[in-house]
Protein backbone atom coordinates (compact mmCIF):
# COMPACT_ATOMS: atom_id res chain seq x y z
CA UNK A 1 0.00 0.00 0.00
CA UNK A 2 2.74 2.27 0.82
CA UNK A 3 4.90 1.36 -2.34
CA UNK A 4 1.80 2.55 -3.98
CA UNK A 5 0.74 5.17 -2.38
CA UNK A 6 4.59 6.55 -3.38
CA UNK A 7 4.55 5.79 -6.89
CA UNK A 8 1.02 7.92 -7.22
CA UNK A 9 2.93 10.61 -5.84
CA UNK A 10 5.77 10.49 -7.82
CA UNK A 11 3.28 10.30 -11.20
CA UNK A 12 1.22 13.35 -9.56
CA UNK A 13 4.56 15.23 -9.20
CA UNK A 14 5.67 14.11 -12.76
CA UNK A 15 2.79 15.24 -14.24
CA UNK A 16 3.05 18.63 -12.71
CA UNK A 17 6.54 19.31 -13.60
CA UNK A 18 5.39 18.70 -17.25
CA UNK A 19 2.83 21.15 -17.45
CA UNK A 20 4.89 23.46 -15.57
CA UNK A 21 8.18 22.80 -17.75
CA UNK A 22 7.01 22.04 -21.34
CA UNK A 23 9.10 21.61 -24.13
CA UNK A 24 7.87 24.58 -25.96
CA UNK A 25 10.37 24.71 -29.39
CA UNK A 26 12.25 21.49 -30.89
CA UNK A 27 15.43 22.58 -33.01
CA UNK A 28 16.53 19.41 -34.86
CA UNK A 29 17.60 17.09 -31.88
CA UNK A 30 17.81 20.32 -29.00
CA UNK A 31 14.83 21.97 -27.02
CA UNK A 32 13.92 25.07 -25.95
CA UNK A 33 11.13 24.87 -22.72
CA UNK A 34 8.35 27.17 -21.39
CA UNK A 35 10.68 28.07 -18.90
CA UNK A 36 13.85 28.86 -20.51
CA UNK A 37 10.94 30.83 -22.27
CA UNK A 38 10.38 33.01 -19.30
CA UNK A 39 13.42 33.35 -17.63
CA UNK A 40 14.14 35.06 -21.17
CA UNK A 41 11.72 37.37 -20.92
CA UNK A 42 12.43 38.16 -17.51
CA UNK A 43 15.82 38.89 -18.18
CA UNK A 44 15.53 41.39 -21.11
CA UNK A 45 12.93 43.16 -19.62
CA UNK A 46 14.72 43.84 -16.51
CA UNK A 47 17.65 44.91 -18.94
CA UNK A 48 15.77 46.67 -21.14
CA UNK A 49 13.96 48.37 -18.38
CA UNK A 50 10.84 47.39 -19.36
CA UNK A 51 7.51 45.66 -17.85
CA UNK A 52 7.06 42.34 -17.72
CA UNK A 53 5.60 40.98 -21.10
CA UNK A 54 4.38 37.50 -21.21
CA UNK A 55 1.56 37.83 -23.87
CA UNK A 56 1.55 35.56 -26.58
CA UNK A 57 3.64 37.44 -29.14
CA UNK A 58 5.94 38.22 -26.34
CA UNK A 59 6.86 34.66 -25.79
CA UNK A 60 6.93 34.07 -29.54
CA UNK A 61 9.30 36.76 -29.73
CA UNK A 62 11.74 34.95 -26.75
CA UNK A 63 11.13 31.69 -28.12
CA UNK A 64 12.48 33.20 -31.60
CA UNK A 65 15.81 34.59 -29.81
CA UNK A 66 16.61 30.96 -28.00
CA UNK A 67 16.75 29.52 -31.46
CA UNK A 68 18.93 31.90 -32.90
CA UNK A 69 20.97 31.56 -29.43
CA UNK A 70 20.89 27.83 -29.97
CA UNK A 71 21.98 28.28 -33.56
CA UNK A 72 24.92 29.89 -32.79
CA UNK A 73 25.84 27.64 -29.98
CA UNK A 74 25.60 25.14 -32.32
CA UNK A 75 28.13 26.68 -34.90
CA UNK A 76 30.35 27.74 -31.78
CA UNK A 77 30.38 24.15 -31.16
CA UNK A 78 31.11 23.29 -34.77
CA UNK A 79 33.70 25.97 -35.30
CA UNK A 80 35.40 25.87 -32.06
CA UNK A 81 35.12 29.12 -31.30
CA UNK A 82 37.20 30.28 -28.35
CA UNK A 83 34.62 31.90 -25.60
CA UNK A 84 34.61 34.39 -22.88
CA UNK A 85 35.26 33.32 -19.01
CA UNK A 86 32.72 34.18 -16.30
CA UNK A 87 35.44 36.81 -15.01
CA UNK A 88 34.89 38.63 -18.04
CA UNK A 89 31.15 39.27 -17.18
CA UNK A 90 32.23 41.57 -14.00
CA UNK A 91 32.67 44.80 -15.71
CA UNK A 92 29.31 44.56 -17.59
CA UNK A 93 27.35 43.78 -14.20
CA UNK A 94 29.37 46.64 -12.59
CA UNK A 95 27.96 48.85 -15.22
CA UNK A 96 24.37 47.87 -15.25
CA UNK A 97 24.62 48.08 -11.30
CA UNK A 98 25.82 51.27 -11.45
CA UNK A 99 23.76 52.48 -14.34
CA UNK A 100 20.60 51.80 -13.60
CA UNK A 101 20.49 51.37 -9.75
CA UNK A 102 22.36 54.18 -8.06
CA UNK A 103 21.09 53.68 -4.35
CA UNK A 104 21.78 51.26 -2.18
CA UNK A 105 19.05 48.28 -2.03
CA UNK A 106 17.54 48.77 -5.67
CA UNK A 107 19.47 46.03 -7.24
CA UNK A 108 18.60 43.39 -5.31
CA UNK A 109 14.90 44.69 -5.49
CA UNK A 110 14.88 44.91 -8.87
CA UNK A 111 16.18 41.58 -9.15
CA UNK A 112 13.53 40.38 -6.67
CA UNK A 113 10.73 42.37 -8.76
CA UNK A 114 11.93 40.37 -12.35
CA UNK A 115 11.59 37.00 -10.25
CA UNK A 116 15.33 36.58 -11.82
CA UNK A 117 18.97 35.40 -9.46
CA UNK A 118 22.27 37.44 -10.31
CA UNK A 119 23.83 34.18 -11.39
CA UNK A 120 20.90 33.97 -13.96
CA UNK A 121 21.79 37.64 -14.57
CA UNK A 122 25.77 36.72 -15.20
CA UNK A 123 24.77 33.97 -17.60
CA UNK A 124 22.70 36.37 -19.55
CA UNK A 125 25.50 39.11 -19.79
CA UNK A 126 28.09 35.93 -20.39
CA UNK A 127 26.12 34.97 -23.98
CA UNK A 128 25.81 38.32 -24.99
CA UNK A 129 29.66 38.77 -24.97
CA UNK A 130 30.09 35.49 -26.48
CA UNK A 131 27.44 36.72 -29.56
CA UNK A 132 30.02 39.71 -29.62
CA UNK A 133 32.92 37.39 -30.00
CA UNK A 134 31.00 35.35 -32.37
CA UNK A 135 30.13 38.67 -34.32
CA UNK A 136 33.79 39.67 -34.19
CA UNK A 137 35.06 36.88 -35.43
CA UNK A 138 32.68 35.32 -37.91
CA UNK A 139 31.18 38.59 -39.90
CA UNK A 140 33.03 41.82 -38.98
CA UNK A 141 36.51 40.82 -41.29
CA UNK A 142 33.95 40.37 -44.29
CA UNK A 143 32.61 43.97 -43.87
CA UNK A 144 34.10 46.02 -46.94
CA UNK A 145 33.11 49.26 -46.54
CA UNK A 146 33.92 51.89 -49.29
CA UNK A 147 34.79 55.41 -49.63
CA UNK A 148 31.72 55.89 -51.98
CA UNK A 149 29.37 54.07 -49.51
CA UNK A 150 30.97 56.52 -46.89
CA UNK A 151 29.88 59.49 -49.23
CA UNK A 152 26.49 58.17 -49.82
CA UNK A 153 26.15 57.97 -45.88
CA UNK A 154 27.68 61.26 -45.39
CA UNK A 155 24.71 63.24 -48.37
CA UNK A 156 22.07 61.17 -46.84
CA UNK A 157 22.20 61.74 -43.40
CA UNK A 158 24.21 65.05 -43.35
CA UNK A 159 21.48 66.46 -40.83
CA UNK A 160 22.08 64.28 -38.53
CA UNK A 161 25.14 63.67 -38.12
CA UNK A 162 25.78 67.46 -37.98
CA UNK A 163 23.44 67.55 -34.92
CA UNK A 164 25.03 64.58 -33.08
CA UNK A 165 28.51 65.96 -34.00
CA UNK A 166 28.32 67.86 -30.46
CA UNK A 167 30.66 71.24 -30.68
CA UNK A 168 32.09 71.03 -33.74
CA UNK A 169 29.91 73.28 -35.64
CA UNK A 170 29.49 72.14 -39.80
CA UNK A 171 32.17 69.17 -39.59
CA UNK A 172 32.89 67.99 -43.04
CA UNK A 173 33.02 64.23 -44.06
CA UNK A 174 36.45 64.17 -43.32
CA UNK A 175 35.52 64.79 -39.51
CA UNK A 176 33.16 62.10 -39.42
CA UNK A 177 34.56 59.29 -42.11
CA UNK A 178 35.66 57.18 -38.90
CA UNK A 179 32.35 57.54 -37.37
CA UNK A 180 30.38 56.79 -40.65
CA UNK A 181 33.10 53.60 -41.44
CA UNK A 182 31.83 52.25 -38.00
CA UNK A 183 28.08 52.77 -38.84
CA UNK A 184 28.54 51.17 -41.42
CA UNK A 185 30.41 47.97 -40.48
CA UNK A 186 28.15 47.66 -37.83
CA UNK A 187 25.24 47.54 -40.66
CA UNK A 188 27.55 44.97 -42.34
CA UNK A 189 27.72 42.53 -39.59
CA UNK A 190 23.90 42.77 -38.87
CA UNK A 191 23.16 41.95 -42.55
CA UNK A 192 25.45 39.36 -42.15
CA UNK A 193 24.17 37.81 -39.42
CA UNK A 194 20.90 37.81 -40.38
CA UNK A 195 21.80 36.39 -43.46
CA UNK A 196 23.36 33.94 -42.06
CA UNK A 197 20.62 33.35 -39.31
CA UNK A 198 17.81 32.95 -42.41
CA UNK A 199 20.05 29.81 -43.86
CA UNK A 200 20.39 27.85 -39.92
CA UNK A 201 16.85 28.10 -39.75
CA UNK A 202 16.24 26.67 -43.14
CA UNK A 203 18.93 24.26 -42.74
CA UNK A 204 17.24 23.01 -39.33
CA UNK A 205 14.39 21.68 -38.08
CA UNK A 206 12.08 24.08 -36.25
CA UNK A 207 9.17 22.80 -34.41
CA UNK A 208 6.74 25.49 -32.45
CA UNK A 209 4.98 23.34 -29.83
CA UNK A 210 1.39 25.64 -29.66
CA UNK A 211 0.38 23.96 -26.30
CA UNK A 212 3.09 25.64 -24.26
CA UNK A 213 2.17 29.29 -26.08
CA UNK A 214 -1.86 28.67 -25.03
Amino acid sequence: MIARFVILVLLMAASRAEIIDRIAVTVDNRVITASQITLEIRLTAFLDGNKLDFSLAARRNAANRLIEQMLIRREMEVGRYSAPSPGDVEPMLKAVQEQRFPHAGDYPQALAQYGITEEELKAHLLWQLTLLRFLDVRFRPGVEVTDAQIQSYYDKNRANLEAGAGGSRNPTLDDLRDQIRRILTEEGVDQQMDAWLAEARKRSRIEFHEEAFQ
